[in-house]
């Protein structure tokens, strides 16, 4: 993650006390927050189940804007980076809606 992919967040002020460091309003690339907030949590593993939700950066703590480009290798329906971690049973598919894999010794019929 050295180089911007073009895709933007803000802090929403009401977040504000929850991110030392950060100005709530201000664009600045995810990446950039990524780093931030990787470092509050390195200061302070208390904060991991407040200031993160479901990704590394809390859905509702922030405003996103831009596009990236798909970097190359991940799976085509997964919309972010962290998707291609997931369990199986856990991602989504292009349509918002989980990917279904045949569990193991049994065979897909359809």
């Amino acid at each position: 993650m050295s180089t911007s992919r073009g895709r933007e967040a803000r802090l929403r002020t009401e977040y504000e006390g929850l991110y030392p460091g950060l100005k709530p309003g201000a664009w600045m690339p995810v990446e950039k927050l990524l780093r931030h907030v990787t470092n509050l949590l390195h200061e302070d593993r208390s904060k991991s189940g407040v200031i993160t939700g479901r990704r590394l950066l809390h859905d509702d703590h922030f405003e996103y804007r831009g596009t990236s480009a798909r970097p190359e290798g991940l799976p085509e329906g997964d919309t972010r980076l962290s998707d291609s971690s997931a369990e199986p049973s856990q991602r989504t598919g292009s349509r918002g809606l989980p990917d279904r894999e045949p569990a193991e010794g049994t065979e897909s019929h359809g």
